[in-house]
């Protein structure tokens, strides 16, 4: 099973368990992404664009969460 495979598993198991009913947990999500190596972790100085979430969460330098090529 490929990694994305995986975290589709998953988010229809968190969707289907005590979650049900509710929307899946955006943090969990990302978290089991990360893990399964979907997301990477880059240390950024800068806004990545005009839309960079991380300029409205963190001062500079900070990490940024981004697709893995194989996962985009």
């Amino acid at each position: 099973m490929t990694a994305l495979e995986e975290f589709g598993k998953w988010c229809l198991k968190e969707l289907r368990g005590e979650n049900i009913g509710n929307d899946l947990d955006g943090g969990a999500a990302q978290d089991k992404a990360e893990e399964l190596g979907l997301l990477i972790r880059v240390t950024v100085t800068e806004p990545c664009g005009d839309r960079c979430f991380c300029a409205d969460y963190d001062d500079f330098p900070t990490e940024c969460l981004r697709l893995v090529k194989e996962a985009a």
